[in-house]
């Protein structure tokens, strides 16, 4: 009975961690090129809105994603051209792009639908042999096609950042634009091109929370998840690996929320400790729990930045670049 509550718990993990995984290696490479994005939580909430209605229209879960992977490269061309080309504050431009995405979502959503529309999901793909390991076979080796995705980009993105050329001149440019743009390296298009990167990856993080985790379209279906990923990027020292961990455990989190934890902690009904137990148990109370991490994560990044403990951030991170001359 532990063994198969534990199973399904890591299986929904993994699930409720993908969008996390995700947004948080495009929000990875956008912040590698000195740019800084706001925006997922925006982005997300378009790529949710449109998977679903591409889905609808066309019958295909796959085209509902692609739709949804465009739309997030779509929609943050205006971060790149306010932050880029227009020289604008990131920070602001970000926020701009949430709001934006979150509310045309929402109202699109509510004018185009009648409620909350089903869609068919994503099934699971079990791998031979691999998904019949105990525990983790479940978890890991059964998952759909999305999960595996993510997965697959972890090793992608890190080969990229730091064996590719393309990776190489794109890091290049968010820590010293000026010796990059000297050697004839594009500051402009090197950071364009992360930007639109980070946007496909949102993008696809809120396809995959309506065509995997939800299955049906709703108002707000980010839910707070952009601003994870974007702590999980920060959490991670700007490491693919350590957003991967991060990611899967703020999955965890939700997944016993979800989950609800309370009914297996009853052994501890007759005990001192049950009250406040069935109180941290609460799925109302757990709801919090996301969001207190997220805030423990940044004080201990924040703290140990100031100790000097941890690597620090591009060089060039939230700085526009402007050519002599320009």
């Amino acid at each position: 009975m532990v063994v198969e509550t534990l199973a399904s718990l890591l299986g929904l993990a993994v699930t409720m961690g993908t969008p996390l995984l995700l947004a948080g290696l495009g929000e990875l490479i956008t912040q590698r090129s000195g740019v800084v994005n706001l925006g997922i939580e925006g982005i997300m909430a378009v790529g949710a809105l449109v998977s679903v209605m591409v889905t609808l229209a066309t019958g295909s879960l796959v085209v509902g994603f692609i739709a949804a992977v465009v739309a997030g490269v779509a929609i943050s061309l205006i971060h790149g051209v306010l932050s880029i080309s227009l020289k604008s504050d990131q920070v602001i431009s970000g926020v701009m792009l949430t709001l934006l995405g979150t509310g045309s979502a929402t109202f699109v959503g509510r004018m185009y639908f009648d409620g909350s529309p089903r869609v068919d999901t994503f099934s699971n793909v079990p791998i031979p042999v691999l998904s019949d390991v105990p525990l983790v076979g479940s978890a890991i080796f059964s998952n759909t096609a999305i999960d595996y995705l993510a997965f697959a980009l972890v090793p992608a993105v890190w080969y990229f950042l730091y064996r590719s050329n393309l990776g190489l001149e794109i890091m290049s440019v968010g820590e010293d634009p000026a010796t990059a743009d000297s050697v004839g390296i594009s500051v402009s298009a090197r950071r364009y091109l992360a930007v639109l990167i980070g946007g496909a990856f949102a993008g696809a993080a809120g396809a995959h929370i309506s065509l995997t985790v939800a299955g049906f379209w709703v108002a707000a279906s980010s839910a707070g998840r952009g601003w994870i990923a974007f702590a999980l990027v920060i959490f991670a020292q700007w490491r693919p690996l350590y957003i991967l961990l991060g990611a899967y455990v703020f999955g965890f989190i939700e997944a016993m929320i979800l989950d609800g934890i309370q009914e297996y902690l009853t052994v501890f009904a007759d005990t001192a400790a049950w009250p406040v137990m069935r109180t941290l148990s609460d799925p109302n109370f757990m709801g919090m729990y996301p969001y207190l991490a997220t805030i423990v994560i940044l004080t201990v990044v924040g703290v140990r930045a100031r100790a000097e403990e941890s690597r620090t951030a591009p060089e060039a991170l939230l700085e526009p670049y402007i050519r002599e001359g320009d």
